[in-house]
């Protein structure tokens, strides 16, 4: 037995388990905890003065406290994307959408609790402005997430040939190791996390912007992944159409990856342009697919 069917056969193990329902209780946990532990911190930086220094004298919004739950139900989807390696490669790009386009909606919780309850709405007020166009991308990104999928489900297909389930265990391996590299790197995200919140409180400033926490590294291992399952995917089936889309799908990847350190709206506009070129790819794919098929008939 060689050293890709048994880290294939303990992926199995492992997954035949069902661990994605306890990881999302885990999760959830988490978030509840987050959620009641970031209520408290602001009440109590807003209410006991021996401590307002943590912000500068500034009192928060408790809508800020609703962007702590939903950073730590990313990570679930995160994982999602892992364990979803094995099953499509369409369906791993539809999961980057999907996370993308919730990092993007989480923006808003962030956002809002900037904006004074007291205050007037002006309609050139640039906070507005900012907030108005998290929503606006993230509606935008979820129909095209949505058209997606329409056009991945259209295509899909029923090969069950041995050279398929051989690249099955390729994907279960990739899913592994990609598995403890997203445990190791969340558990060094959030050290590197507290220890910027402990030093930033101390100087009384406020706490960072988790936009890209650990997002964009894990993006940077995602890139190579693909582009090695797309190599290895040419031993069983080389079709022009199919290294077309699958580059297609890599250059994706690379284009969600440079959004998440680039500043709004040029950051839209990529994960925007990344969403309609895959689409498009997928739409091609499925014509030339289909065209093909027509002329065998």
């Amino acid at each position: 037995m060689n050293m890709l069917t048994q880290l294939t056969h303990f992926y199995d193990r492992i997954f035949r388990l069902n661990p994605e329902r306890r990881v999302e209780k885990i999760t959830l946990y988490f978030a509840i905890l987050g959620f009641i532990f970031h209520l408290l911190y602001i009440f109590a930086i807003n209410n006991f003065e021996q401590i307002s220094y943590l912000s500068s004298g500034k009192s928060e919004s408790y809508l800020a406290a609703i962007y702590t739950p939903f950073s730590i139900l990313l990570f679930y989807e995160v994982f999602l994307l892992v364990i979803i390696i094995p099953n499509s490669t369409s369906a791993f790009v539809g999961k980057q959408f999907e996370i993308i386009s919730l990092i993007t909606l989480r923006s808003f919780f962030h956002d809002i609790a900037e904006v004074d309850p007291f205050a007037q709405i002006e309609y050139n007020n640039p906070l507005f402005l900012k907030i108005g166009l998290d929503l606006g991308a993230a509606l935008i990104m979820f129909g095209l997430t949505i058209s997606y999928y329409f056009f991945y489900h259209s295509t899909s297909t029923t090969d069950t040939s041995f050279e398929k389930e051989r690249f099955i265990q390729v994907k279960k391996m990739v899913a592994f190791i990609m598995m403890i590299l997203l445990l190791g790197m969340s558990f060094l995200s959030i050290g590197h996390w507290f220890t910027d919140i402990y030093n930033l409180l101390n100087a009384g400033v406020k706490t960072p912007h988790p936009d890209t926490f650990f997002y964009a590294d894990f993006f940077n291992v995602m890139i190579f992944a693909d582009v090695f399952l797309l190599i290895f995917s040419l031993l069983y089936k080389a079709s022009f159409e199919l290294l077309f889309r699958n580059a297609c799908f890599v250059i994706t990847t690379i284009l969600l990856r440079y959004s998440l350190h680039t500043e709004k709206p040029v950051a839209y506009l990529i994960i925007l342009s990344a969403f309609i070129f895959s689409i498009t790819a997928q739409i091609l794919f499925q014509f030339a697919v289909k065209n093909k098929a027509s002329s065998k008939g």
